[in-house]
């Protein structure tokens, strides 16, 4: 009996960490990635990138020259699953199917690097002798087309946490500023500073 308790316990387990994963990154999670910030050796930066991007897809071609990594295009039913990857002619997927490749490239952003993800879409529709060609932003585009961008996207956040460059706590006090000393009272708004004491006659300089 303790056993069979304990097989479906581990197996409740599995199953919420499947269904947690098939969630997605939250929209904090996805907006702290986009805001993410980084610094560090730029190749190094994007040997993580390009290793994190082959961990989930198949790699189409990496540039280490413009530091972009572009995934080989794969073909998804207007519900967003999977087609089978051994179909030969695009004649043969169903119609309205999308094939989305992401493109990852680090690029500069004042004195520090992003990470930019975009898809590449197309749409397939029945009749016609060629794919369309999609915006990312175009509005017929599925949610879960923008999901897989942003799935990656947080995966990518999460492999270069060494990386990223940590926001200020509060703001730095203005420079050649400093604290006043413990007990010691502010000067009133508008009161002016004392003059200094002039000194000694002749301009000599004090002792």
């Amino acid at each position: 009996m303790r056993n069979i308790s304990c097989s479906v316990s581990a197996l409740a387990i599995a199953l919420a960490a499947v269904a947690l994963a098939a969630c997605g990154p939250s929209g904090k999670q996805v907006a702290t990635a986009k805001q993410a910030r980084y610094q560090g050796d730029r190749q190094q930066i994007f040997a993580v990138i390009r290793q994190t991007v082959a961990e989930r897809y198949k790699i189409e071609q990496a540039d280490e020259a413009s530091l972009a990594v572009q995934t080989v295009g794969r073909w998804y039913n207007p519900e967003g699953q999977p087609i089978s990857a051994n179909i030969g002619d695009v004649r043969d997927v169903p119609d309205q199917s999308l094939n989305v490749a992401l493109v990852v490239q680090l690029l500069p952003d004042g004195e520090h690097d992003v990470v930019s993800v975009k898809a590449s879409i197309m749409r397939y529709i029945k009749g016609r002798p060629n794919p369309d060609t999609l915006e990312e932003n175009d509005p017929s585009v599925p949610g879960w087309v923008r999901g897989k961008g942003d799935n990656l996207r947080v995966a990518i956040y999460e492999a270069l946490r060494q990386y990223e460059v940590k926001a200020a706590s509060g703001a730095a006090p203005a420079p050649g500023s400093a604290a006043p000393a413990p007990g010691s009272a502010a000067p009133a708004p508008g009161s002016a500073a004392p003059a200094p004491s002039p000194g000694p006659a002749g301009g000599s300089a004090a002792p």
